[in-house]
């Protein structure tokens, strides 16, 4: 059957190290219906495997170096400021569809906000604002909102050991919101697309990943059932809104089930920033205020420490309560970007995962280093500092692979992106994303996470007009949108970097391309 609509369905973080074994104990059965009707395949992130630009690459087909998004955060003078939808330097492709007539609904898919007008209907998903609007059209959810309740793109309720149930209560009840939601859009609004993210399997995973693996440091093999137990029951929750969805969309519909990238174990996290104090690469103003500062953060005064109170006093909820800009802004009142002197700074970490920037004259607004080989002796001390990082516990190197911008970035938007990446101890440990969390080198991340993100994402592709059984080698996520496109009938646009995944498709049409 030609397929006349498309529906994708995002599962944020979603791996199938955990899809699989569930899905064998038949703990997910409209998953499994999907894989065993359709075609399954690993699904390769953007590196780092980040949300932020992994969503935006997914939503434009094009790497970070075209659409100009390369974390949640990204340097502003000697600051930062975060990313959100009006950061995305190229298409979407919903507003492709809708520009050729199509209509288009888009339903809590991460950094959409602030909503864009469509042909079609748009609720924003993660780093839209507690207060604000966060549809398309403006009333939408209120003309919902007396018939299925109250709809919040994220969980008020912060996780903290020892109080994991109201957590784990308040992400069920986000997720049956944003069900509830997308059933009754794709069953009353009309579609040609229809896009809806689930985001608890990540947000689960950060914070549960230790129950499923145990011979991680915090497996609990006596926890509660609901706690020992909570990631999976998430999937199985999430399984039946897919269901409904399935249910609710007309028969001539290609199914695709993705993730913007996949998870694992997080042992650990490494302040960056103190390695390059440490190796003179970064360095601090000597006006009294910051000397005040730095003193008081190398005694331990410092953003974690202030979270553990918060933690102590039942407050670390209040972080829930303000946006993400507005924490960091808490966070940049301790030591931070604003006591850096950047005449005399070479490099600095910016970044969730691992990104570092060479302090480029002309790049940077107060940049030290002078382009072309100035720029690459930098990068070399930056590499012998990474060179001695060691694991804190077995005292082995750490870095498992170091890549520059030019050899992951291509386009008009590529300067912007970190001159270095790394993976540290296979994404078992990560950066502190701002200044540093701790004087320690090595520290637990703050809010006591226990699993991170993998490059390795799922793809299962169903339904109308999709093959059975085809395995894809090395499909990536910049493939989905020439794939949509193709799918919807229409030209591929030629800037995209991914490709159609035609070998999916029962469909034999030749693909269309657009010009650059």
């Amino acid at each position: 059957m030609q397929p006349k609509h498309l529906l994708i369905i995002g599962l944020d973080g979603g791996t199938f190290s955990l899809i699989r074994p569930w899905v064998e104990e038949g703990l997910l059965p409209n998953l499994k219906r999907l894989m065993d009707e359709g075609s399954v395949s690993d699904l390769m992130s953007t590196f780092p495997p980040v949300t932020s630009p992994a969503w935006p690459t997914f939503m434009t087909g094009v790497n970070p170096g075209k659409h100009s998004v390369f974390d949640f955060i990204r340097p502003k003078g000697t600051g930062y400021d975060m990313v959100n939808a009006t950061s995305i330097q190229q298409p979407t492709m919903w507003e492709r569809f809708s520009s050729a007539g199509l209509k288009a609904g888009v339903i809590n898919v991460p950094v959409t906000y602030p909503p864009k007008p469509l042909n079609g209907f748009m609720i924003t998903g993660l780093l839209s604002p507690n207060q604000g609007n966060i549809c398309y059209p403006d009333d939408l959810i209120q003309r919902y909102q007396d018939t299925l309740g109250r709809y919040w793109v994220t969980p008020e309720v912060q996780y903290k050991r020892g109080e994991e149930l109201p957590f784990i209560e308040e992400l069920r009840a986000v997720t049956e919101s944003h069900g509830r939601y997308a059933e009754a859009l794709a069953k009353e609004e009309a579609w040609d697309f229809l896009m809806v993210v689930f985001g608890a399997t990540d947000t689960g995973s950060h914070a549960f990943w230790h129950q499923t693996d145990p011979s991680h440091p915090f497996y609990d093999p006596d926890a509660p059932e609901e706690i020992k137990h909570a990631l999976r029951d998430l999937y199985v929750l999430v399984d039946e809104q897919v269901g409904k969805l399935l249910a609710a969309a007309p028969s001539d519909t290609a199914v695709i089930v993705m993730s913007d990238h996949g998870f694992g174990a997080l042992h650990y996290t490494v302040n960056l920033n103190v390695l390059l104090l440490q190796h003179g690469l970064m360095q601090l103003k000597r006006n009294l205020l910051t000397q005040i500062k730095a003193w008081m953060f190398w005694r331990g005064i410092s953003p974690a420490r202030i979270y553990k109170w918060l933690e102590k006093l039942g407050l670390q909820n209040i972080t829930t309560k303000v946006s993400r800009q507005s924490r960091n802004a808490v966070v940049g009142k301790f030591l931070s970007y604003e006591d850096v002197d950047w005449e005399r700074t070479q490099a600095y970490s910016m970044g969730h995962v691992g990104q570092i920037y060479v302090n480029t004259k002309g790049l940077h607004p107060n940049g030290s280093v002078e382009p072309g080989g100035e720029v690459a002796e930098v990068r070399e001390k930056i590499v012998q500092a990474l060179d001695t990082l060691r694991h804190p516990l077995t005292g082995k190197p750490i870095i498992d692979k170091i890549v520059t911008r030019e050899g992951e970035f291509i386009g008009e938007f590529a300067e912007q992106g970190p001159d270095i990446q790394v993976v540290l101890d296979g994404y078992n440990c990560i950066a502190f994303p701002l200044f540093a969390s701790s004087p320690e080198l090595f520290t637990q991340q703050i809010r006591g996470d226990s699993g991170c993100h993998r490059s390795e994402g799922i793809f299962i592709a169903s339904g109308a007009g999709i093959k059975k059984g085809v395995r894809i080698e090395r499909a990536h996520i910049m493939d989905l949108a020439p794939t949509a496109m193709h799918i919807m009938g229409l030209e591929v646009p030629g800037e995209m970097d991914g490709r159609p995944l035609v070998e999916i498709l029962e469909d034999t049409r030749e693909v269309q391309y657009g010009e650059v």
